[in-house]
């Protein structure tokens, strides 16, 4: 990021490693006595979010930004924190827009500051977390619980059963084309004896006649197999191909991709913004700016996106007792630089802050 006057190249600031109140109380009071009153308001912030923290009115929370810390404060505490949203202003103007601090603004947080002074802190959630940790764990009792029947490796292999049900599948063919090939058997007439008398005379040869031809068969296949055979063999068929089919279309479990950083939100936010800074693309900058302000406004306007921009500023005006061409500008009109970025920054916060 470059300062607003200098043109010199300041990085983004670092994520801050917050300690008692105490200590950020100290840095800002030293700070003030060098007159270098951004670190001092930076400092003192701190002392001030620490404190409320460690008094237990708010909940410790690293990712809080400055902006939810006052907003939190003032919802706790509505009669007795309202000089923290203007200082939460400051501090991310000073802290994230590289805007020099003043003493006025020091001196104003310094006199509204009626938390620093706490008691000292308990454990952070890191440091509970790390004992957790590096306790022994407490012996379980034990529990007299048969272990489950491991299979073999073989019979979890869905291929063995594959191979298994083919080879079942190779031998019922083979039965059916040996066992349905077989000719016909010879009725026979049950009202003949099963014994011829002896012949009395000499046998007479009768003259050799042509077998008759019964033609072919019309009974099917089915007719020819027993029940269970015939359908149970038909549903083998159908379970089988359905089986093949699932199994061959099958693209394997879902696996997590590895991601190769985990990064807290507060250090993606605060890349972001170097980014930003590094493009000096001032006009996209604030086209993110406007586009979440007019979101969040429109419900209480009662205005939606296809709103043209002449209702929406005159709505804003009525609202807010401002000038159109005002509301026109922090909305609208194009960003050169990044002195008018501020400014349409600081107009849409205010807009916001008078509207909602």
């Amino acid at each position: 990021m470059t300062g607003p006057r200098t043109g010199e190249y300041r990085p983004a600031p670092p994520e801050p490693a917050l300690g008692p109140a105490a200590a950020h109380l100290a840095a800002a009071e030293e700070a003030a006595r060098r007159a270098d009153f951004g670190t001092a308001l930076r400092e003192r912030y701190r002392a001030v979010t620490r404190g409320l923290e460690q008094r237990g009115i708010l909940e410790v929370q690293r990712a809080r930004t400055a902006r939810e810390t006052a907003q939190a404060a003032t919802a706790v505490l509505p009669g007795e924190a309202t000089e923290l949203p203007s200082a939460a202003h400051s501090f991310d103007e000073v802290v994230y827009g590289g805007r020099p601090a003043a003493e006025a603004e020091y001196r104003r947080l310094e006199q509204a500051d009626r938390y620093s002074v706490a008691p000292p802190p308990k454990l952070a959630p890191a440091e509970i977390a790390e004992q957790r940790r590096t306790r022994k764990p407490k012996t379980a009792r034990r529990k007299k619980s048969r272990e489950p029947l491991e299979l073999p490796a073989l019979l979890r292999d869905w291929r063995f059963w594959a191979v298994l049900a083919g080879i079942l599948a190779v031998l019922f063919l083979i039965y059916l084309v040996t066992h349905l090939s077989m000719p016909p058997s010879t009725p026979h007439d049950t009202q003949q004896p099963t014994t011829a008398p002896p012949p009395t005379t000499a046998p007479h040869h009768p003259p050799k006649v042509k077998p008759p031809d019964f033609g072919s068969g019309d009974d099917s296949i089915f007719q020819r197999l027993p029940d269970w055979a015939a359908f149970g063999g038909l549903q083998f068929l159908i379970a089988w191909i359905t089986v093949l089919w699932w199994r061959g279309r099958r693209r394997g479990t879902v696996v997590r991709e590895p991601r190769p950083v985990e990064a807290p939100a507060s250090e993606l936010l605060a890349g972001q913004a170097g980014l930003y800074r590094k493009s000096r693309d001032h006009d996209h900058v604030a086209a993110g700016l406007r586009a979440a302000t007019l979101r969040r406004l429109r419900p209480a306007l009662g205005v939606t996106a296809a709103t043209p921009p002449e209702l929406v500023t005159a709505a804003l005006s009525a609202r807010t007792g401002s000038d159109p061409a005002l509301m026109r500008g922090a909305l609208y009109d194009p960003v050169p630089d990044r002195a008018t970025l501020e400014v349409v920054a600081a107009q849409l916060e205010w807009i916001e802050a008078e509207v909602l």
